[in-house]
């Protein structure tokens, strides 16, 4: 039962018992609302529940829950989107359902609403992970109504609500494509404007990875020193360094409580056990890729005790594709064959690069600098410098979603990382007279 529903019925019943006055309908009315805020707020969410909203979103103070016959629906807005989250009597995580931009469907739902609804226009898109399973929920509306429709992750139509499909002519291309999908589009790209900015220290003018901290602090690596350095977000100040090695192509890091994990280019992999204290143990994990892979891309995948690496160079081995490969924190080896294959003749590769004068062709169309997994879908984000994008790809290989980042203001965007309520945090370095910078992003793809 929802809010509106309710109020509906208690006004109903106020107007059947009759009142004497126009004052006093409003006096009952805002009685009534009263009533229903109570009641409302008397909503029990067991405890196991709130104690997993808590430990997933532990910014958001504003959310509305209600009781649905699978379990507890929270809704709540991050990032200047809605979201729902669907949670089980025992505080299992059931569903999420978040607002998207309609960049981010997939190209053949787009098709899709193109060919079958020419008089409609997206009024919203949602992105609803069920377990493993992405789905798409696309809103239409028009004067003819509203339609409601359900694709999987691969753009095919599972179900429809409201009105019938109508098939499009060549002009609904033209007139509806051009004229009320792709302006919306265009101007949706959530990687265009950051909510915040920092400059960083001459030390940092080659950061090339960052990790956000429990404490908040972001903890960084750079090109030539085998050092981890901690800058203080609020203070704007760099605050410590806590060296671990010889000077080297340092490309990855990773964070694991008090433990580090720092890439370097060749595909070595260095733990730094309490990597604060003076005397941080180290232990150094061989690489078994070959050294045109130029690794650059770490992530740390806690649900399976691995590091995934990701490969700025090729291997001829591979053919057309690149690899992610697996660093086994149990055995502390590299598996030698990569446990995703990422084709290089996706249709999202060929897309012409803002700013170059030619689009790309073989390996360098995918260069990944980053790698990171989000904290509360578990996507795995993969960032590209040289390319100019930020992407989202599945575990098949397939590259479901993309934004492109702004030149202007990432010279050379390296370094990727999230915040606890998938925020985007996004280095650069700095060219030789200038400096490197973080820039935070309120939403992801």
């Amino acid at each position: 039962m929802n809010r509106k529903f309710l109020l509906n019925m208690l006004l109903g019943v106020t107007v059947m018992w009759g009142a004497t006055s126009c004052s006093e309908m409003n006096e009952e009315i805002a009685d009534i609302r009263g009533e229903i805020s109570e009641l409302w707020e008397k909503v029990e969410v067991p405890e196991a529940v709130m104690t997993q909203f808590a430990s997933l979103y532990p910014d958001v103070k504003n959310s509305d829950w209600e009781e649905e016959p699978e379990g507890f629906e929270v809704e709540f807005d991050l990032g200047g989107r809605e979201r729902k989250v669907l949670f089980s009597a025992t505080g299992e995580l059931l569903k999420v359902e978040e607002e998207i931009n309609t960049t981010a469907l997939p190209q053949e739902v787009m098709k899709y609403v193109q060919e079958h609804f020419a008089d409609f226009t997206i009024d919203e898109a949602s992105l609803v992970k069920t377990g493993e399973t992405l789905k798409y929920e696309v809103e239409l509306e028009s004067r003819k109504g509203e339609v409601e429709l359900l694709f999987d992750q691969s753009g095919k139509l599972l179900a429809q609500q409201g009105a019938p499909v109508a098939s499009a002519g060549p002009e609904f291309l033209q007139a509806s494509v051009v004229g009320a999908l792709l302006p919306a589009a265009e101007n949706a790209n959530a990687f265009a404007n950051p909510v915040s900015s920092w400059e960083l220290p001459a030390e940092l003018r080659e950061v090339s990875s960052i990790a956000l901290l429990a404490d908040g602090r972001m903890a960084c690596v750079q090109d030539e020193k085998g050092s981890i350095f901690v800058f203080n977000l609020k203070t704007n100040k760099l605050e410590e360094e806590h060296p671990f090695g010889e000077p080297g192509d340092y490309e990855g890091l990773a964070i694991d409580g008090n433990k580090a994990y720092v890439l370097r280019s060749d595909g070595t992999v260095f733990e730094v056990s309490d990597f604060k204290s003076k005397k941080p143990q180290v232990k150094t994990h061989k690489s078994v890729l070959s050294a045109s892979q130029d690794t650059e891309g770490l992530a740390l995948d806690k649900a399976n005790n691995r590091l995934l690496i990701a490969c700025k160079g090729h291997d001829k081995a591979l053919g057309e594709n690149k690899g992610i490969y697996e660093l086994n924190l149990s055995t502390g080896k590299m598996n030698p064959e990569p446990v995703i294959r990422i084709a290089l003749d996706q249709e999202v590769l060929k897309q012409p690069v803002p700013g170059k004068k030619k689009v790309k062709d073989g390996y360098d169309v995918l260069q990944p600098s980053s790698l990171e997994i989000h904290p509360q879908t578990g996507e795995y984000y993969l960032l590209d410098a040289v390319n100019n994008r930020i992407m989202v790809l599945e575990k098949d290989g397939r590259i479901n979603k993309s934004a492109n980042l702004d030149k202007e203001q990432l010279r050379q965007a390296e370094g990727l990382a999230f915040g606890n309520n998938g925020e985007v945090y996004i280095s650069s370095e700095g060219s030789k007279t200038g400096k490197g910078v973080i820039l935070k992003y309120e939403a992801s793809l």
